[in-house]
């Protein structure tokens, strides 16, 4: 199969958040983030401007994300911004775009 340069592409890829739960182990949830595939210079021009900054340049939306009423958080500039101030989430988009671009595979 040939390889196809796409000069704008956007994939799903699984994102584990871990949240701290009592008794010291973790509460494991996902959810499918869409990102942004970036090249090299985009990818350097973000990651050293800070955690919210790359974010926002590679997350383009997200799929089983709810709040605790077990409603659909739609993606919106405001929810992002509120879930980036979540270390837990940052820590996992990270990890999950990085493992994306590194050639990990998912796990479940």
């Amino acid at each position: 199969m040939a390889f196809v340069l796409k000069k704008t592409a956007s994939y799903k890829w699984p994102v584990k958040v871990e949240t701290p739960a009592d008794g010291g182990t973790f509460d494991k949830q996902t959810f499918d983030a869409i990102f942004k595939k970036i090249g090299r210079t985009a990818f350097n021009a973000l990651i050293d401007k800070g955690d919210d900054v790359f974010i926002d340049g590679i997350l383009e939306g997200w799929d089983g994300i709810l709040d605790e009423d077990g409603k659909a958080i739609p993606f919106t500039e405001k929810s992002k911004k509120e879930l980036c101030d979540d270390s837990c989430f940052t820590k996992a988009v990270i990890k999950a775009y990085a493992d994306s671009i590194l050639g990990e595979p998912a796990k479940n």
